[in-house]
């Protein structure tokens, strides 16, 4: 194994990790909100029992500014929205649009870290990386995160904007101060 690839199979890790401790975080802080709120009892009430997790998800996204795509199918009600629930709800925390950032520059200085990096241009290699592990998982996430209700009703966070900006745009910045801030820190 190249000495690259170990660095990039330990971003790789880092991206999995900040993403997998994200939602976990944000499951314990935001669960009891969402098992009390009306989304998840229309959600089981159309058979998608157990929808609180998936609802989690989508403050997850929401959570990294990417929105849930809301359809209502229902004659002169209808329509879609794209919605961000932090934003919208006085039970959900701002605190929840830090978390992500958070972990993702973590996992930016533990890729840095254990990989020995001490040069800033070093670290704006391997610090974006982080994104190797995380853009599968929104991709994942994004999809594993729908709820349908009947045909043509349902919610999910809104595809492109959870492959770009949470895939992409979160972990490769995020990732990249982080392994930056390795690289300063091994300096000292």
């Amino acid at each position: 194994m190249t000495l690259n690839s170990r660095r990039y199979g330990t971003a790789a890790i880092a991206g999995v990790a900040a993403f997998a401790l994200s939602y976990v975080l944000i499951y314990a802080l935001t669960i009891s909100t969402v098992r009390d709120s009306l989304l998840t009892g229309v959600a089981e009430a159309f058979g998608d029992e157990g929808a609180d997790w998936k609802i989690v998800g989508w403050l997850f996204f929401n959570a990294q500014f990417v929105t849930t795509t809301l359809t209502v199918d229902i004659p002169l009600f209808g329509g879609t929205d794209a919605v961000n629930f932090i934003t919208e709800s006085d039970s959900l925390s701002p605190v929840l649009y830090l978390l992500p950032p958070a972990l993702l520059t973590a996992a930016g200085l533990a890729t840095a870290r254990l990989n020995g990096v001490t040069e800033t241009a070093d670290a704006l290699k391997v610090g974006p990386a982080v994104a190797l592990g995380y853009l599968p998982l929104s991709v994942v996430g994004a999809l594993v995160f729908a709820i349908s209700l009947g045909e043509s009703s349902g919610g999910s966070p809104t595809l492109l904007t959870a492959v770009v900006l949470a895939g992409v745009v979160y972990p490769v910045v995020f990732g990249a101060v982080g392994a930056v801030a390795g690289a300063v820190l091994a300096d000292d």
